[in-house]
């Protein structure tokens, strides 16, 4: 019998199912081992993702502590150099001035009761309680008068009262505010203090910031109603009527509103600015021309003779100074600079 002789195609085609039925016998153990090994690459690459990540976090953690910290001692929100800072404060004086010299002649005064909340500020500005009567119905002396009345308004009811913050937020501010002032002025927790100030106001207004328009209304109404407040209470100790007060209303309105704005910008501040009168009160001694820390009014008529400027006898101060205290980097809390002399009356009332 003669052999079967196989073509090389079929011994090809039987090579390959022998090792198809060879490779199905591997195929579980081997895709195990397989599937294994990825699982254990996976896993090795899940936690070096996650340390990845846990190193990502903590440099991110530093990198905003080291923003934050650059944010509050190089340039924060809100802190300005002194210029722009006096640029401020020369606009108001200037609008406080403007307003007296314009404050209407001849008006009938209306005598405020005793228990007119603004009296003792009219009454204080003057060496007699009664004077400023007499002066306020004197044209020379009425612009004096109300610009000093004005200034002590703003200095003790609107500076330092936290009012921009809002009707929510100012007293707790006001209270942790005192509350960490040392009695002492030259305590060196008063440079703390201001650091914190400047801190709070910068995070408050991030805060408002990213919350609705609501909130910022209320704000808006709030201010709104602080600012005719006072400005009626301003008009009526004057003795303005309602009917006569139209744009001195108006003006009186801007000029509240500007001193809001710059009581707010001295709280960003690392340096403390103060609005200062004198250190002795008009019952504790007799104030004293200094040319150092004080202007004439140009009304004034001084001798030439120097020694007789200073011998001169303060009579009432129109608009108070302002001192500031510290540097730039709310350190040396004892350093004092006076960037704005008082402005005094040395006429005889």
């Amino acid at each position: 019998m003669e052999g079967v002789v196989l073509s090389q195609e079929s011994t090809q085609g039987m090579t390959r199912e022998s090792t198809a039925v060879q490779t199905s016998r591997r195929d579980p153990e081997q895709e195990y081992e397989s599937l294994f090994s990825n699982i254990k690459s996976l896993q090795d690459q899940l936690e070096e993702t996650r340390l990845d990540l846990a190193n990502s976090c903590a440099e991110r953690k530093e990198l905003v502590e080291i923003l934050n910290d650059l944010r509050t001692r190089v340039q924060p929100a809100g802190r300005l150099a002194d210029r722009k800072v006096m640029g401020f404060v020369k606009q108001l004086k200037y609008n406080i001035s403007d307003l007296a010299e314009q404050w209407p002649k001849g008006v009938p005064l209306k005598s405020p009761s005793m228990d007119h909340k603004y009296l003792s500020h009219l009454q204080s500005i003057t060496p007699e309680s009664s004077d400023y009567r007499r002066l306020l119905q004197d044209e020379d002396r009425r612009p004096q008068v109300v610009e000093s009345f004005i200034w002590k308004v703003l200095t003790i009811e609107v500076c330092g009262l936290f009012y921009w913050a809002g009707e929510s937020v100012a007293p707790h501010i006001r209270g942790l505010h005192l509350f960490f002032t040392p009695g002492q002025l030259g305590s060196p927790r008063l440079c703390d203090t201001q650091m914190w100030t400047s801190k709070t106001t910068q995070l408050f207004f991030e805060a408002l910031n990213s919350r609705g328009d609501d909130e910022k209304e209320q704000n808006k109404l709030y201010l709104e109603r602080i600012k005719n407040q006072i400005t009626s209470l301003i008009t009526e100790t004057l003795g303005l009527t309602t009917s006569s007060s139209g744009s001195i209303a108006e003006q009186l309105d801007d000029i509240v509103q500007g001193a809001i704005e710059l009581d707010k910008r001295f709280c960003q501040q690392a340096a403390r600015w103060e609005w200062k009168y004198s250190y002795k009160s008009y019952h504790e001694g007799d104030l004293v021309f200094d040319g150092d820390s004080m202007h004439s009014d140009r009304a004034e008529r001084f001798s030439s003779d120097e020694t007789a400027q200073v011998q001169k006898e303060v009579k009432f101060v129109i608009s108070p100074a302002l001192v500031k205290r510290g540097d730039d980097d709310g350190m040396n809390e004892g350093l004092e600079t006076t960037v704005m002399k008082m402005v005094v009356s040395c006429k005889d009332t």
